[in-house]
């Protein structure tokens, strides 16, 4: 298997910085209660916020519940720790215990909020004191609805619907880098086929990376190529991908370049070789 790695220009503007991940959890409970009407009556956006610290001190930022129902609803906002595992699923954690956390320096306000109907609300996050953070540190604040109760008897579901606001807290400056560290290939199932990635964060600050395999036959000509679909990372973490290999490959020797652009003045890229059967 041959792994080099290699970097090529590739102009890239800071648009990635704005994006928005929607990430939501729906967490169910039995009791005896009749349930409200099944989904979530509050409309949480963005739900990924990115704050830069400044040398001024505070820095704020925000984001909104909207009420698409015709009652009032009344949540509560939780902060919790997170991480994510080398397949890409996020961990939840208590709160302070992952070492990630922004701790003290990050607020919430407020944490209890009644929203009318046909109408939004904004909660509002608020950086203290970060001027001097050494690292990108990040937490997660869930909106959980209140679920309203009635007076009729029975059993049923109750359904309590979590939403998870992503907030990371980046000081200006840190390095964005990245590398391939490994290629293979691996037997999904006795007839599907894919190509493993090990895609290592090695710069300081959280990334949405995506790219593309090509598939080159020895005289360099191009065969096929595959769409890596959008993928983050944290700083300093592994994340794995598996990507299938293309229906109606032609059974030959290839070579399998993975092209990975990170957000990155530079893409990266790793090299293996594949027999097609």
């Amino acid at each position: 298997m041959n792994k080099p790695r290699s970097r090529s220009p590739l102009g890239v503007g800071d648009e990635r910085e704005g994006r928005v991940r929607r990430t939501a959890l729906a967490l169910c409970a039995f009791g005896l209660l009749i349930a409200p009407p099944m989904g979530a009556q509050l409309l949480v956006d963005p739900l990924e916020v990115t704050i830069t610290t400044s040398a001024a001190g505070r820095v704020t930022a925000s984001f909104s519940l909207s009420n698409t129902s015709d009652q009032p609803v009344q949540a509560t906002i939780t902060r919790q720790d997170w991480d994510r595992a080398e397949n890409g699923d996020n961990r939840f954690l208590p709160a302070g215990t992952n070492g990630t956390s922004c701790g003290a320096l990050l607020t919430a306000s407020p944490t209890a909020i009644r929203v009318e109907p046909r109408s939004s609300r904004i909660v509002r996050l608020a950086v203290q004191g970060a001027a001097a953070l050494p690292k990108e540190c990040w937490d997660i604040f869930f909106v959980e609805e209140v679920p309203q109760r009635t007076g009729a008897g029975g059993n049923s579901l109750q359904y309590i619907f979590r939403t998870g606001v992503k907030v990371y807290v980046v000081p200006a400056g840190l390095k964005r880098d990245a590398s391939v560290e490994d290629m293979a290939v691996e037997d999904a199932s006795p007839t599907k086929r894919q190509i493993a990635i090990r895609f290592r964060n090695t710069g300081g600050t959280h990334l949405i990376s995506k790219g593309h395999l090509e598939f080159r036959r020895l005289d360099n000509t191009l065969a096929a190529q595959v769409p890596i679909p959008e993928f983050p990372t944290l700083p300093g973490a592994l994340r794995k991908l598996s990507i299938d290999l293309p229906a109606g490959l032609a059974a030959g020797e290839y070579v399998v370049l993975a092209l990975i652009d990170f957000g990155g003045a530079e893409i990266v890229a790793g090299q293996i070789d594949l027999q097609a059967k």
